[in-house]
């Protein structure tokens, strides 16, 4: 779940009826991986469970699972659904005190994986497959890319005439003069890093011409916490656009109770945010083994399709835009171009800044406290 606070958690083995736990024979792994990673599977079959803690929802997860235990059949794994920011902070108070916990954390948050990484709390793994990924990917040691998630518009089709499909185009609406004050909606971004990043990555951007530009979108613009709540809120009617909207929450809704008659979507054509969602292997990793074969399987080529099955944005270059029913990193760059992609990137000015730049946008968007 990527903004909400709902915690599930599932054992993997349950989608996958009929694999033999023993698991015989070795992996079938790429040539390119070194010659000794055959021990590492092989001390993989002693350990216990493999333990995630994520912000990723049961059904982004289930194809990757799926095709993991195809190959790592003993591989028990339970995932448990977190908010951003808490799959750190219980990770710090179970490790304080010896108890089990996350072997592999993969969430949204660029400012807690600073603090992790700073903590010593991120192991530092080399995947094999890092040639194969781009520099972007890997924003800090040991630390990789699930997802790159573009952050989208979305409009009521029955409200507005000409959808809107670049930042521009909502800024128009300001000429309607009070007509659509309170009717667009985006992200708050006092409310959690995810939007914190998104709206500082957007300034950086755009320069200069950032602020005038979100003073205008301001005046329109009613925030909201979470991407569900937009979606709903533009499907009803309450707002007639929502921008920086994560994809996520959009694509896989689209086709609910007939959602794509009312609703419409698009790349933002004058800046998409793409958003990194890391992930790494723990220090504290009871499955460590375990651990590292997920995070190579996820950037492998069938790990990335699967990541593309489950609603996520997969990035591999070698991902064709046929393989996954939603976008491809491939794909935003086909339609909108790579100058046209704003990274939310790992910042470290973006922290130190924070209460500035805050201030700065409670006054573009009209918030008093």
């Amino acid at each position: 779940m990527e903004l909400g606070s709902l915690r599930t958690a599932f054992i993997a083995s349950v989608l996958v009826c009929g694999l033999s736990l023993a698991g015989a024979g070795a992996a079938d792994v790429p040539d390119y991986y070194p010659a000794d990673y055959e021990a590492m599977v092989e001390a993989s079959r002693s350990e216990g469970s493999l333990l995630i803690y994520s912000n990723i929802a049961e059904y982004n997860w289930r194809d990757i699972f799926v095709g993991f235990s195809k190959k790592y059949p003993w591989i028990k794994i339970e995932s448990i659904d977190l908010g951003p920011s808490t799959s750190f902070e219980r990770y710090y108070s179970e490790s304080s005190v010896g108890k089990r916990t996350a072997d592999l954390i993969v969430t949204g948050a660029p400012d807690g994986w600073y603090r992790f990484a700073a903590k010593g709390g991120l192991a530092q793994y080399s995947s094999p497959e890092v040639e194969k990924m781009p520099e972007w990917s890997r924003p800090l040691p040991g630390l990789y890319t699930i997802s790159a998630d573009p952050m989208v518009i979305i409009h009521n089709k029955l409200l507005l005439k000409d959808a809107p499909d670049s930042l521009a185009d909502i800024r128009e609406l300001t000429e309607e003069g009070g007509r659509y004050r309170d009717k667009v909606t985006t992200y708050n971004a006092t409310s959690h890093s995810f939007a914190y990043d998104i709206h500082w990555s957007v300034t950086k951007a755009f320069g200069d011409a950032a602020w005038p530009l979100f003073d205008d979108l301001g005046s329109l613009t009613r925030s909201e916490s979470g991407g569900a709540v937009m979606v709903e809120k533009v499907t009803s009617g309450e707002y007639v656009a929502g921008y920086f909207v994560s994809g996520i929450t959009v694509f896989q809704r689209m086709n609910q109770a007939g959602r794509d008659k009312i609703m419409g979507w698009s790349l933002i054509e004058d800046g998409t945010p793409v958003f990194h969602r890391g992930m790494g292997v723990t220090t504290g990793a009871e499955s460590p083994n375990s651990a590292r074969l997920m995070l190579d399987y996820i950037l492998s080529h069938d790990g990335q399709v699967a990541v593309g099955k489950g609603g996520l944005t997969p990035y591999r270059p070698d991902v064709g835009k046929d393989e996954v029913p939603y976008l491809s990193y491939g794909g935003i760059v086909d339609e909108i171009g790579e100058e046209n992609i704003i990274h939310v990137e790992y910042d470290p000015e973006a922290y130190e800044q924070r209460d500035v730049f805050l201030a700065r946008w409670k006054q573009a968007f009209r918030i008093k406290n």
